[in-house]
């Protein structure tokens, strides 16, 4: 084997420069937009191996990061270098990633593989994953802003929206509760990270988050609870996000959405969203 495979708990500033560079090169050459996620790569919390290198004479040639929310799975995302591929040093990096779940007690990994990438859907049958689910990425184009009204408005979560934060998550995203709770406790405390509760009538219908990361903003975790749908506030509550960012002077603001969610693409390609990309979702259990 001419190649080293080394497992880190965290990324120096000089390595987390080297993956965002080897990124560039991967999507320059393929025309995709890899989804690696630098601002939790800046975020490790130490506590276990999750970003995976590949060297060769010293070079960092791949790179696959694992993003585990809950227990019940880990979110995978990685790339080889394009003057070194086929050499195995993918099934490599996903080898040492397998061992490290293994050892914690993750049962499934979820690959992440950019749509253009003719060799990511062939390598994901070559190991038998399973296709789940395709997601969009988004970004905020010139269209016209939605008219803003006072259906609806928007305040900061606090401690006491715990539980009804608990609640549209389980009721929006159709997750089991337990996952919910963890994914909450992972993420708690985030400076980067934004929630918001959307209020209708004083009382609290739905809600949605923010990260933002220098010029960038990411829409995500928003949804309506079911009982509350069709009434308008979803659209309003989108609106408002955009103006706030907007005002904040965000540079660039995008979102994902389930390509199978046609009501929710319709929703954000009419506040002027539009599709730059998409990912396929693969499952593996180990």
């Amino acid at each position: 084997m001419g190649y080293e495979i080394v497992a880190k708990k965290s990324l120096t500033a000089a390595q987390l420069a080297k993956v965002k560079q080897l990124a560039a090169i991967c999507n320059e050459h393929d025309g995709i937009a890899l989804k690696i996620n630098p601002s939790m790569l800046e975020k490790r919390t130490g506590e276990h191996a999750e970003d995976f290198l590949c060297y060769e004479d010293d070079k960092l040639v791949g790179f696959l990061g694992l993003y585990v929310f809950h227990a019940k799975e880990a979110e995978v995302s990685g790339m080889v270098h394009p003057a070194h591929r086929r050499k195995g040093m993918f099934s490599g990096l996903q080898r040492a990633a397998e061992a490290e779940c293994r050892k914690r007690g993750i049962p499934e990994l979820v690959f992440i593989v950019q749509q253009k990438a003719q060799s990511g859907a062939a390598y994901m049958q070559q190991i038998g994953a399973t296709y789940e689910f395709s997601e969009y990425w988004m970004n905020l184009g010139q269209a016209e802003r939605e008219a803003l009204t006072r259906a609806v408005r928007l305040r900061p979560a606090t401690d006491a929206d715990h539980e009804t934060l608990i609640q549209l998550n389980v009721l929006g995203f159709q997750m089991e509760e337990e996952q919910v709770r963890e994914m909450a406790e992972r993420m708690a405390n985030d400076p980067h990270t934004s929630t918001y509760m959307v209020v209708a009538e004083e009382k609290a219908v739905g809600k949605i988050s923010v990260s933002r990361e220098g010029q960038k903003a990411f829409i995500y975790g928003f949804c309506v609870h079911p009982d509350e749908q069709g009434k308008g506030y979803g659209r309003q509550a989108l609106a408002q996000t955009i103006a706030l960012l907007e005002a904040e002077g965000f540079a660039e603001i995008s979102l994902e959405v389930a390509c199978e969610n046609s009501r929710a693409l319709g929703l954000y390609e009419s506040c002027g969203f539009v599709v730059q990309s998409a990912n396929d979702y693969y499952r593996l259990k180990l």
